[in-house]
Parts: C-alpha cells; structure tokens; sequence
C-alpha cells in the first residue's frame, strides 16, 4: 500500500487521532459505571481523563525512546516496560481509576524486569487496546502488529487481549494511511485475524458482529450483540463496540463518541476508541470545540502526536 504523505492533512489526522481519543475517554469517564438504562440521558460533566490516556501518553514516550528505525523488541519491550513503571509511580496514576490488571503488569515488570512475562495470561480485559492510538502514529505494517503485542504482552497476556491489541492498532493505521475509514477496513482486519495475526482468541467475532450491527441503522449500541457481550469490558467487546458506533456514525465524530459513551459498559475505552478511529479519519475540525477548548493537557497530546509523526517519517527511512 501507497501511504499517504506525512503533510498537513496527514498531521492534522493524527493529532485528532490523539486529541479524540482523549476527548472520548474524558467523555465517558463519568459514564463508566452507569449499569442502568439512565446512561443513556444522564447528563455528562467533562473532568479528566482516565488511565486509557495515561497510559497512552506513557506508551508514546516509549515509542519515542525506543528511537527510530527497524522494530527491535527486546528493545522496545523494555522501553514500554520503563515508561509503565514511571506511570505507576505518577502521582496522577490514581485520581485515572486504573485498571488492576495495568497495575499488576507493571507492578511484575518492575519486579522481574521481564516485559515477555509479566502480562496476566487470564485477563483480557480492555487495557491493551484502549492505548494504540500511540503505536499507529509510530509504525507501519509488521512493526504496527508486533508493536501492538508487545505492549499487550506487559499487561494483558490472553489471546484476546493481543488480537484486539494488533487489531486495533492496524485499523488506526490504516484509517491515517488512507484518509478513509469503512467496513472493508474492517473485513480485512477479519481476514488479518483468521489468518497472519491469530494468537488463538475470537477477536475476529466481535468484529464480525459489529459489521452487522452496523448495517442495521439503530439508535443505540447493543451491548449484548458484541461478543463477548459484556459492554466493552473485555478486549474484543470493546474494539467491537468501538467500530461498530465508528461505522454507525461515521460522519459525525461528536455524535459517534456520545453513543459509544452511552454504554452499560466500559463507557470511557469504547468512546476513546471510537475517537482514535474517526479523529484519524476527519481530522482536528471533526472534534466538538467545546471538548477541544478544556481537554486537560490538550497541548502536550498535540505534540507527542506530532512527535510520533516524526518519528514514523524517520522509521520509513531508516527501516
């Protein structure tokens, strides 16, 4: 594939990658255990973000130190495994209600200094791919996909957790790459995880049932639909949710975060997720302004992007 030059709309994409991707997590904190039906008109108070943009602000700097060039994965495991160290002794980490399976990750990393295995087998839950947004800025093709495991690996070790992480990852990527976004993006995520990427989970499911759900044309996400079922909790369930309200709303980015926010779920990691793949597809002017105006830390997203930008151009040329 052709990418697309790293010039102003290129740019500007992948800061509203970033940029969305923080917005969606702040929209959706205050929403995240809402169990009721109420999560669907409660009123929204935008504070702070959560540990999704936390940790991706940690995982950029890991790119960052990792330095251009070829992937080199002991390398680079070890760099995300110190960045995820300095997060866990941030004195922000707990007001970002992190998640126990991020902090046991880090907490064996610290320990054993072993990025390959300090990852919990059993947990698939979301923490892995809430965080790609990073990596799609950084890497292209088969650097993306092992960039993407290796940064699961030091906190979620299931299957699941690894084909969400490398899906999601490919799917931003390809959404900045292009400057396109739809459902044969999706179809060949599909075919990526039944074939080359599969680490043995059932990613491609949720995939495959967000297609459908998208194709009906109804005002609220289903839950239900979206194997595993359970919200956007799980790794699956939440990139599922997250591309099915992408493709639902795909040209209205306020609009699409809302209602992936509007979840009995993981409200705040489907709406990043959300943002992440359209902000990449619209661009900074996509994202409402009054989200933009107070995003905490709106300046230092904006120039990891165009940092990681940067640092993409320079692996393209010394890869």
């Amino acid at each position: 594939m052709k990418y697309q030059s790293a010039g102003p709309a290129y740019a500007d994409r992948a800061r509203a990658a970033l940029l969305a991707h923080a917005c969606g997590d702040r929209f959706g904190a205050p929403l995240e255990f809402v169990s009721d039906i109420s999560v669907r008109t409660r009123r929204v108070v935008l504070r702070n973000w959560t540990d999704d943009t936390h940790m991706s602000l940690y995982l950029g700097e890991a790119i960052l130190a990792h330095g251009p060039g070829p992937l080199r994965p002991d390398s680079f495991g070890q760099a995300v495994g110190d960045a995820f160290v300095r997060w866990l002794h941030d004195p922000l980490m707990p007001s970002t209600a992190p998640g126990g399976t991020c902090l046991s990750g880090a907490r064996r990393f610290e320990r054993r200094r072993d990025w390959r295995g300090s990852g919990v087998q059993e947990s698939d839950g979301c923490g892995a791919v809430m965080r790609v947004g990073p990596l799609a800025l950084a890497f292209r093709g088969e650097d993306l996909l092992e960039a993407a495991r290796i940064s699961s690996l030091l906190t979620h070790a299931h299957p699941n957790a690894l084909e969400a992480a490398m899906a999601g990852a490919w799917l931003v990527g390809q959404v900045l790459a292009t400057g396109r976004w739809g459902e044969d993006l999706v179809n060949e995520a599909i075919r990526g995880l039944d074939g080359p990427w599969a680490q043995g989970g059932t990613v491609a499911e949720g995939l495959r049932a967000a297609l459908v759900w998208a194709g009906r044309g109804e005002d609220w996400l289903d839950e239900g639909m979206i194997p595993p079922g359970d919200g956007g909790w799980r790794s699956g369930s939440a990139l599922g949710l997250a591309v099915a309200a992408a493709l639902r709303w795909s040209d209205d980015l306020g609009l699409a975060v809302e209602k992936a926010a509007r979840i009995r779920g993981d409200s705040d990691s489907v709406a990043c997720l959300t943002g992440a793949l359209l902000g990449a597809a619209l661009g900074e002017a996509a994202i409402p302004p009054d989200w933009l105006g107070t995003l905490p830390r709106r300046a230092e997203i904006a120039d990891l992007a165009n940092r990681l930008v940067a640092h993409g151009q320079r692996q393209q040329t010394e890869g």
